[in-house]
């Protein structure tokens, strides 16, 4: 993996805007529904498209999403500035830029904060999320821990970040749990090895501060912790929240406290799981010696 530093980006690390838009379906568009208080009808409907050179061009329609066609969404796109969603890189700061081979078959591109761009627009806060992730990863890297998911480093474009570049991973522990009422994993062991990948970002001096089903995956058994958005040094002025459900207070300001609380959770839940799998279980088995 090559290095970057402020304002020393190589050739083959910068790369040519491109105007020409490749949108030939709706899966080539990121499409985001704002839903109405009864939440059977959405309000209105965002979606954006990025390019392969990470500019983004972002559109809005007040009409149902199903009756809006790929033409209509496509005349509605705008390019979007750089400098409403990406940040430059602080100066004296070195990054690891992620391999060119790198493709969305092979990693996880993830662009912080991209998805609140519609509300968040013009307060500064997506530059920020995207440059917070990507200075906390740098960190967290260095451990290489077997429950932290793997960063192979930035995308940068145009003198900026565009991209987080992650271990591309299967499922979430939420989806994972719907898909095998069972859950069939050893718990103890699960719980034991997210416990560790939690310790080792305290130990850091940090703190994750969204601990929860969606935000772990699954991997061979094993949890993986994910999304770091939320992750600061212990003390640090957070910009988002935890997930609602799964912290005891609202707050403000990264802490180690935050994590034990959703551990805690965490560990009811998974038991909660299992049960609730080993019942469905038996009620089966005995619903099947009924027939006989």
């Amino acid at each position: 993996m090559a290095s970057v530093g402020s304002g020393v980006v190589g050739s083959s690390v910068e790369r040519q805007a491109s105007t020409t838009l490749n949108i030939t379906s709706l899966q080539d568009l990121t499409i985001i529904e704002a839903w109405g208080s009864d939440a059977e009808s959405s309000k209105y409907v965002t979606f954006y498209h990025v390019t392969s050179t990470g500019e983004l061009y972002f559109g809005e329609s007040s009409k149902q999403k199903m009756s809006i066609s790929l033409n209509e969404y496509r005349s509605a796109l705008q390019r979007v500035s750089d400098d409403e969603i990406y940040p430059k890189i602080p100066e004296g700061t070195r990054l690891t830029v992620a391999p060119e081979a790198l493709d969305d078959t092979l990693a996880y591109f993830k662009r912080t904060g991209l998805v609140h761009y519609e509300s968040m627009r013009g307060t500064g806060f997506v530059p920020k999320a995207l440059l917070d992730e990507v200075l906390v990863m740098e960190q967290i890297s260095k451990a290489s821990h077997p429950n932290i998911v793997g960063y192979y480093g930035c995308r940068v474009n145009r003198g900026r970040i565009t991209a987080i570049v992650l271990e591309r991973l299967g499922q979430t522990l939420e989806q994972y749990a719907a898909e095998r009422p069972s859950l069939d994993l050893d718990i103890d062991r699960f719980f034991k090895d997210l416990k560790s990948a939690v310790d080792c970002l305290h130990s850091m001096g940090l703190a994750h501060n969204d601990i929860n089903p969606r935000n772990i995956m699954v991997k061979n058994g094993s949890p993986v912790v994910i999304d770091f958005d939320s992750c600061q040094p212990v003390g640090a002025r957070l910009q988002s929240l935890g997930t609602t459900g799964w912290y005891e207070e609202e707050f403000y300001t990264s802490e180690k406290k935050h994590d034990t609380y959703s551990l805690g959770k965490l560990q009811e839940w998974l038991q909660a799981q299992k049960r609730k799998g080993t019942e469905e279980i038996d009620k089966k088995e005995v619903q099947e010696v009924g027939r006989r």
